[in-house]
């Protein structure tokens, strides 16, 4: 979820585009997630009750309106800020050129983005983003955590190739994620100059390839989790986590939110099927990639996604996810 992202857009995840219409359709949530996010959401499951029906809502720290009662949720959040730091100081050992520095976005409309808070003497003031960019600059920073840390920069995921045949390989033509493991097939192609277009990179050997599922309809109500693997269709909830061919996990936590409606003069909590997030999720592979042997552009490669809903509380009433499309992108 850090080492293997070098661009802003994998790892920050994607912008909200001041061109969008964002009134075009009711009760929708646009954005897009990068692997800062996808640590912040794995660890608030893992914290959470998430497999405890004594807490149907996975709190505390698995749904976000109860999450701050629990105090790790100071030192996590401050853990997610530390990692950024982190991340922005690995070496390229992911695209081919091998010298692409990891940096945030540059782009004006980002760096001008600003927010109200109070200060520490209550007096209200504006923070632009650029302002928070080096913690030093805030006046901390983070202990150094050169051994704790190596031990997953310097990891190396169990090195053996799935195992199958192509005849029993069975690919997916709904663009629709349900409760048992679905495989989509995933065509490739060579980087260009044009897709240089919008990213940091100086050339196309410094761009990092990837995978995005484009418009994810994520209920929001609903607990969503599910891992992404290449070329393991046969992959499965029971299949282990540390293997090359796996490239992600993405975790959706309920907002919380119940929606509630007056008849008369009683108050009565519905579900509101309509109040849904469209999300598009990446996940890096270049690295994954270049561990399963997968060295020519032209090969095409499986793409299998295996959910992990939860069997009670907010995942209880499982909705299938559906999207527009799979397809690579580099960024």
């Amino acid at each position: 979820m850090v080492y293997n992202k070098v661009s802003a857009r994998e790892y920050l995840g994607g912008p909200y585009d001041t061109n969008s219409n964002f009134t075009e359709a009711v009760n929708v949530t646009v954005g897009e997630s990068g692997g800062s996010e996808s640590l912040h959401n794995t660890a608030h499951e893992w914290v959470g009750m998430l497999n405890n029906t004594a807490y149907p809502d996975n709190e505390d720290m698995g749904v976000f309106t109860y999450a701050g009662r629990d105090p790790i949720f100071y030192s996590h959040h401050a853990n997610v800020d530390r990692l950024w730091n982190v991340w922005k100081a690995l070496p390229d050992k992911i695209t081919p050129d091998g010298h692409r520095v990891r940096k945030d976005y540059d782009d004006y409309d980002f760096l001008e983005t600003e927010f109200t808070f109070y200060d520490e003497n209550a007096d209200m003031v504006i923070v632009k983003v650029k302002d928070t960019l080096e913690s030093h600059k805030l006046g901390y920073t983070y202990q150094p955590m050169v051994e704790a840390d190596s031990l997953w920069i310097n990891h190396k995921p169990n090195g053996t190739k799935p195992s199958y045949k192509r005849s029993d390989v069975r690919v997916s033509t709904s663009n629709a994620i349900g409760r048992n493991p679905t495989s989509f097939k995933l065509r490739r192609r060579a980087p260009t100059a044009a897709d240089l277009r919008g990213t940091q990179a100086q050339n196309v050997n410094q761009l990092s390839e990837g995978v995005v599922l484009e418009h994810v309809r994520v209920p929001e109500l609903m607990y969503v989790g599910f891992d992404v693997f290449l070329d393991s269709p046969t992959a499965t909830a029971e299949t282990d986590e540390d293997e090359s061919a796996y490239v992600g996990t993405f975790t959706h936590l309920p907002s919380g939110v119940t929606i509630v409606t007056d008849l008369g003069q009683k108050m009565v909590h519905v579900e509101d099927d309509d109040m849904y997030r469209t999300l598009n999720i990446r996940f890096s592979t270049s690295l994954a990639l270049k561990r399963l042997g997968v060295t020519d552009w032209n090969t095409d490669i499986t793409v299998t996604v295996v959910p992990r809903f939860r069997p009670h509380g907010y995942g209880w009433n499982i909705k299938a996810l559906t999207f527009d499309c799979l397809r690579q992108e580099f960024t």
